[in-house]
C-alpha cells in the first residue's frame, strides 16, 4: 500500500512538473504557432474521448509533453482513423500523432524517432478450436479496422474476406456478436475495450504478437522539418522521466518494466526468506502427490490406449463392411473428395473401367472417367451441391482399335458433413447398352401388337357400314318402286358413306397429323371459346361448370390442335356425367410447362380402362370409334405436350394436360384467375 502512494505522488508530482513546464516556456518560443495534429478518436489507451469528453490518452500525453519542450501550440483533431489519413493527405492536418512504421507507409509519410513499440494480435471467439495463427484466416470473414496497417501485413493472404469499420471498438464487437470468425489489431487496444466491457472472457488472443514496430508521429515530406523539432522533444522528454511516467500511467509496469530499485529487492528477499522453507516442503510435498497423479493418470492412459485400439479395430472393420457393400451393389460407385480426386472405388467399377488398380487418389479429370462423366456436372456439384439423376450419355470405347458405342446411364450426389458443407461427390453409373437395345426390341413389338390392334379396329369399323350398303343395295332391284324403301336407302346410304369417309379423314389424323404452328396464346381465352362450342352440350345435361385459369398462364402450341384436344377432353368429361354435374377446369405451371386439368364427377373408369383409354378403337362408349383420345394423345406429342389422367370408378376422372409455355414465363402456380361459371 505504501508503494501504491508512492507511486501516485510520484505521479501526481510529474504531472505539476509538466502544468508548471507549461506555465514558464519563454515567450520567445514559437508561441503562436499552431500545429494540428490528427488521432484516432476511439484507440484507447492510446487516444480516445474520456468519459468526461476530454480527448485524452497516452499520445495526447506524449504531445502535450512535446508541446511544453518546444513551445508549439498544438490543436488535436480527433478522427475516425481512416479520415484522419484523409485528412494528412489533404493537408487539412500537419501531423498524425501515433503511427506504426511499416515501409509501404515509409514512401507516403516521413516518421519521426519511435516513443512506442506497437504490435497487432488476432483475437478470436473463446470456444474458438480452428484459428492459432495467420496461416488459419484463410476462406474466413476477419473484422479489421479501415486504414489499418494489419491491412499491409495481411496483404499477401488474399483468401481472407476483410470487412471493414471504422473503429477498432466495432471491429471487436463483430466479433462478439459471431459476425466474423477473427479480428486483427492493436493488442493492447483490443484488450482495453474487452476488460472495460467486462467481456474478456469470451475473447481470446491466438499466435504470436504479429508485426512488433516501431510507434511514432507521421507527417508528409513536405513537413519533413516539422519532425526535427519534435525529434529533439521526444529525446528530452525521455531524457528527464517525462516519457515513464506518461507510460506507467497508461500501461504501468507490466507492459516495458524498467529495473527494480533496491527497496523493493530489499521486501522481495523478506519475504522469500520467510517463505523458502515452506516452498521446498511444498515441492516435496507436490513431488509426492504428483508421482501419485502419475500412477493414475497412467493406468488410465493404459484403459484409454485400450479403448482406442477397440474403436480402431472396429472402425477398420466399418470401413471393410463398406467397401464389401459397395462391392456387392449392382452399379459402379466412384467418390470424389473436395478436391475432385477419386477417393473411393468399388470393385465392379474398376473391372468395367479395365483398370490394373483403383485409381484412388488421382483427379478425376485425368482418367479414364473424364470420357463420360462431365467435368462441367461434377464442378457444378462440388460448388453449387446440384444433383444430376439417370443422365445417359453416349461412350464411343476403343476396344482392340475398334469404336464401340456404349449408352452409360449416371447419378451425380453431392456428400455433406454434418455442418452442411459439401465434402465430395458421389457418381454411381450403369452400362444400360443393352437394356437399350431390349428396349427397343420391345418397342418394336409393342408397335406390331399396337399395328395388329389398329388392323383389327379398322376392319370392324369399316365392316359395320359397308355391311349396311351391301343390305340395302342388294334389296334395292326388288324394292325400288317402294317409296319408303327409296327414301329410306336414299336416307341411309349416304350416311354410312359419310360415316366411312370420317372414320378414314381420323386415320388419317391419327396416322399422319398436320404439323403444327406453334404460337403463343392465353389459356383462359382458349379454354373459353372451347366451353362456348360446347355450351349445347353443357345446357343438354345442366353441367355446372367452374374455371380457375390464371390470366398470366401462356401456352405455346399449335391454337387449332389444341383447341381440338381440349375439345374431345371437355365433351368426354361431359358424355361420362350424369345430369347436373359438375366439371371443375383449373390450371397452373409446373416449371416450364403449363398445366391444365379437366376434372369430372363422372362414372369414372377401372383400372384396366385407365391403361387402355389411350389405344386406337379403344371406346367405352356404345357408339363410340375410339379415336378422339388416340387423335388428342397424338397430337399432344406433336406440340411437346402430355396427357396423364387420375380417374376412380364411381368418382369421376381427372385429365392432366402439360403443354410448354414461353420461356420466359416464371412460375405462377397457386395464383388463378376470378371464378367463370355456366
Amino acid at each position: 500500500m505504501l508503494h501504491l502512494k508512492k507511486a501516485g505522488l510520484g505521479v501526481l508530482a510529474g504531472l505539476l512538473l509538466l502544468f508548471l513546464m507549461g506555465m514558464t516556456v519563454p515567450s520567445e518560443v514559437q508561441q503562436d504557432k499552431v500545429i494540428r495534429i490528427a488521432g484516432d478518436n476511439n484507440f484507447p489507451p492510446f487516444e480516445y474521448f474520456g468519459s468526461s469528453g476530454v480527448f485524452s490518452g497516452f499520445n495526447v500525453d506524449i504531445m502535450n509533453a512535446i508541446s511544453i519542450e518546444t513551445g508549439m501550440r498544438i490543436e488535436f483533431v480527433p478522427l475516425p482513423w481512416n479520415e484522419a489519413l484523409e485528412a494528412l493527405r489533404d493537408g487539412q492536418v500537419d501531423a498524425i500523432q501515433g503511427m506504426k512504421y511499416s515501409p509501404a507507409r515509409d514512401k507516403v509519410y516521413d516518421f519521426s524517432n519511435p516513443y512506442f513499440l506497437s504490435s497487432q494480435g488476432i483475437f478470436v471467439r473463446k470456444e474458438n478450436m480452428h484459428i492459432f495463427e495467420l496461416g488459419d484466416l484463410n476462406g474466413r470473414k476477419v473484422s479489421i479496422q479501415k486504414g489499418d496497417i494489419a491491412i499491409d501485413q495481411l496483404r499477401d493472404h488474399r483468401l481472407i474476406k476483410f470487412i471493414e469499420t471504422d473503429s477498432q471498438e466495432e471491429a471487436v464487437q463483430l466479433l462478439l456478436d459471431g459476425q466474423v470468425d477473427a479480428f486483427v489489431g492493436n493488442r493492447i487496444t483490443g484488450q482495453y475495450f474487452l476488460q472495460r466491457n467486462n467481456q474478456q472472457g469470451q475473447i481470446k488472443i491466438v499466435g504470436d504478437p504479429i508485426n512488433p514496430t516501431d510507434y511514432g508521429v507521421a507527417v508528409l515530406p513536405k513537413n519533413a522539418q516539422l519532425l526535427t523539432e519534435i525529434n529533439k522533444a521526444i529525446s528530452k522528454i525521455k531524457q528527464n522521466g517525462t516519457y515513464d511516467k506518461i507510460e506507467r500511467k497508461w500501461f504501468g509496469e507490466y507492459i516495458m518494466p524498467s529495473t527494480l530499485n533496491m527497496e523493493r529487492l530489499r521486501l522481495y528477499l523478506e519475504w522469500g526468506s520467510g517463505t523458502g522453507l515452506l516452498i521446498v516442503m511444498g515441492i516435496l510435498w507436490w513431488n509426492r502427490m504428483l508421482k501419485r497423479e502419475v500412477k493414475r493418470r497412467t493406468a488410465q492412459i493404459h484403459t484409454i490406449n485400450r479403448q482406442l485400439e477397440e474403436k480402431m479395430t472396429l472402425l477398420e472393420e466399418n470401413v471393410q463392411f463398406q467397401q464389401q457393400l459397395l462391392n456387392s451393389t449392382y452399379s459402379f460407385y466412384v467418390t470424389l473428395n473436395q478436391s475432385g480426386k477419386i477417393f473411393l472405388m468399388n470393385s465392379k467399377a474398376v473391372h468395367f473401367l479395365q483398370v490394373k488398380h483403383p485409381l484412388i487418389g488421382m483427379p478425376m479429370n485425368g482418367t479414364i472417367l473424364a470420357e463420360f462423366i462431365p467435368e462441367s456436372h461434377v464442378d457444378d456439384v462440388l460448388r453449387e451441391g446440384s444433383t444430376y439423376l439417370e443422365q445417359e450419355i453416349i461412350w464411343e470405347q476403343q476396344v482392340d482399335g475398334q469404336a464401340k458405342q456404349l449408352v452409360i446411364r449416371y447419378n451425380i450426389f453431392p456428400i455433406f458433413n454434418k455442418a452442411k458443407e459439401i465434402t465430395g461427390v458421389i457418381i454411381n453409373f450403369q452400362d444400360v447398352t443393352k437394356q437399350k437395345d431390349m428396349d427397343k426390341k420391345l418397342e418394336s413389338e409393342h408397335r406390331l401388337r399396337s399395328l395388329g390392334q389398329l388392323i383389327l379396329g379398322i376392319a370392324h369399323e369399316i365392316r359395320n357400314p359397308l355391311t349396311s350398303i351391301l343390305t340395302y343395295t342388294q334389296l334395292l332391284p326388288t324394292k325400288f318402286d317402294n317409296p319408303k324403301f327409296r327414301d329410306f336407302f336414299a336416307q341411309q346410304v349416304p350416311n354410312e358413306i359419310l360415316r366411312l369417309n370420317d372414320l378414314v379423314n381420323d386415320l388419317l389424323e391419327y396416322a399422319r397429323p398436320k404439323p403444327p404452328n406453334p404460337s403463343r396464346f392465353r389459356a383462359d381465352e382458349l379454354m373459353e371459346a372451347v366451353l362456348a362450342l360446347c355450351s349445347q352440350k353443357i345446357k343438354e345435361k345442366n353441367i355446372h361448370v367452374t374455371t380457375s385459369l390464371p390470366s398470366e398462364l401462356c401456352i405455346v402450341a399449335d391454337v387449332n390442335q389444341t383447341k381440338q384436344i381440349w375439345i374431345n377432353i371437355v365433351l368426354n368429361a361431359i358424355e361420362s356425367m350424369d345430369e347436373q354435374g359438375k366439371l371443375d377446369i383449373r390450371g397452373y405451371s409446373e416449371g416450364q410447362m403449363g398445366v391444365i386439368e379437366v376434372a369430372d364427377n363422372g362414372h369414372g373408369m377401372s383400372p384396366e380402362d385407365k391403361y387402355r383409354i389411350f389405344e386406337p378403337f379403344f371406346s367405352t362408349k356404345a357408339n363410340g370409334v375410339g379415336l378422339g383420345l388416340s387423335i388428342t394423345y397424338q397430337l399432344l406429342k406433336e406440340n411437346g405436350g402430355t396427357i396423364n389422367l387420375t380417374s376412380q370408378l364411381g368418382h369421376g376422372t381427372t385429365m392432366i394436360i402439360r403443354l410448354p409455355m414461353p420461356q420466359d414465363e416464371r412460375e405462377g402456380g397457386g395464383s388463378y384467375a376470378p371464378s367463370i361459371r355456366y
